[in-house]
């Protein structure tokens, strides 16, 4: 049997990381930052590079552990560096440029913050990464994440409307350009700065088979997509049977579209969003995936949780665990009717649903 990777921590301070934001009591697994470019190999984590040695280079390109995924930020080495909080740390692009000559592909990250590495600066680091496709293959453009826990940090502010409009239409600007020079649009936005922006998300065929889907880039479209090929398997009645739909603020609007569609075509199915504000981590965070038990709870309380609850697939990790170690089960127990762990096939979970009830 395999021993488990020990990871390598992260050396950096970075002005934005999300770690640092975080409060006590939650799973001991969150508060681990890891730079270690295996796991960036295994699982898409992304890493800066900073710390990389030549020996780890060619182990890297050795055991051909590609693609990996980096956090660029920024290839102007005085902005990165203040971002990552670090003097004298190698410029990214020299590193980016050496694992793409080694045969390494590499998915890029931008998590942009206002003021510091948006407007010129992310329109300098994306053309600078295009230089290198197609060993750069994509980058995702992430707006920073902010909790109401930044006591003695750094002081950040959100991405707003206008900014995410604004930087919504520089993508696409660059998208055009990168589509008839490079063949590949290759910068793609996440679904925050369309919801933040009130903009539709774009059609399936523009995110280019999703590269940057665990970013949050497309998870949205995809989500709606798979929805609309299985909408048409829906049974035309079931028995009586109502179920809560659990959502963070951001998706509200869309699972409340989705729910009613399904309501008008199976009799006998009641579909509720709920609409879960997150109490743990600030109302700013409005993804499903940040979504603890314990605010999971106080939104089902306050309301009729119906016969059955469906919890967003992002908000639980691989050992079936909440933010703050809660489990479905024990939601379950508390609320007195079943708790289940969703689906980006939201079709797929409501027959799930349909069929368990039944038995």
């Amino acid at each position: 049997e395999l021993e488990p990777i020990r990871p390598r921590t992260c050396r950096n301070r970075c002005i934005f990381c999300f770690v640092d934001q975080l409060p006590r009591g939650l799973r001991r697994s969150l508060y681990v930052k890891d730079e270690d470019y295996r796991l960036s190999f295994l699982y898409g984590n992304y890493i800066t590079l900073t710390d990389l040695s030549d020996e780890d280079f060619e182990r890297i390109f050795a055991q051909r552990l590609s693609p990996l995924y980096v956090s660029v930020h920024s290839t102007d080495p005085e902005v990165r560096s203040f971002m990552l909080g670090r003097k004298g740390i190698p410029d990214i692009r020299g590193q980016l440029k050496r694992l793409v000559e080694g045969g390494i592909r590499v998915h890029a990250q931008v998590v942009l913050c206002p003021g510091i590495n948006d407007g010129g600066h992310l329109d300098g680091t994306l053309q600078d990464l295009a230089r290198m496709h197609p060993g750069v293959a994509s980058v995702a453009v992430v707006p920073v994440g902010l909790t109401e826990h930044r006591q003695g940090l750094y002081p950040l502010r959100p991405v707003g409307p206008e900014e995410a409009e604004r930087t919504l239409e520089q993508i696409a600007d660059w998208q055009g350009r990168f589509l008839r020079e490079l063949g590949t649009r290759f910068a793609f936005a996440s679904d925050e700065f369309y919801i933040l922006a009130g903009k539709e998300f774009p059609a399936e065929e523009d995110y280019e088979g999703f590269p940057q889907l665990e970013d949050g880039v497309g998870m949205a479209r995809k989500f709606l997509e798979t929805f609309g090929r299985r909408s048409r398997e829906l049974p035309g009645r079931v028995p009586p049977l109502s179920i809560a739909l659990v959502t963070g603020t951001a998706f509200g609007p869309v699972m409340e579209k989705l729910a009613r569609k399904v309501e008008s075509r199976v009799e006998g199915l009641s579909l509720r969003p709920v609409v879960v504000e997150n109490r743990l981590l600030g109302k700013s965070v409005t993804v499903s995936g940040l979504l603890s038990g314990g605010d999971i709870l106080r939104a089902l309380e306050e309301k009729d949780p119906g016969d059955c609850v469906l919890l967003p697939p992002n908000c639980v990790n691989d050992d079936g665990l909440l933010l703050d170690d809660l489990r479905p089960e024990d939601l379950a127990l508390r609320l007195g009717v079943p708790v289940r762990v969703g689906s980006y096939d939201l079709v797929g979970a409501i027959t799930e649903a349909v069929l368990a009830k039944g038995s």
